[in-house]
């Protein structure tokens, strides 16, 4: 899509605007209908969310608290293949970005 100072939006799904008709020496322009933005239901309840999670703090203390205690009392144990499969999804993603 392009954008172009004299206010004409050409990309593939838009048509050129026709240009303004000259009547002698002045120039009219036809009045085009208003845009208009429909918000759906949908896109309102992820806008929603989002300010939810947004406040959401990025630390969840209850759970580091809880994981420091196990491992202060060497009742915390890891698979390797959590770990393991946890890296490799890091990787795959990283890799796709």
């Amino acid at each position: 899509m392009r954008i172009t100072d004299k206010l004409e939006v050409v990309g593939p799904n838009l048509q050129k605007p026709d240009k303004p008709k000259e009547r002698g020496g002045e120039r009219s322009e036809e009045v085009l209908s208003k845009d208009q933005v429909t918000v759906s239901e949908k896109a309102k309840e992820i806008s929603r969310l989002q300010v939810e999670v947004s406040k959401l703090p990025e630390i969840r203390a209850d759970r580091v608290d809880e994981i420091k205690n196990a491992i202060n009392a060497g009742t915390y144990n890891v698979k390797g293949e959590a770990v393991a499969g946890k890296l490799l999804k890091e990787a795959i993603v990283d890799s796709l970005i």
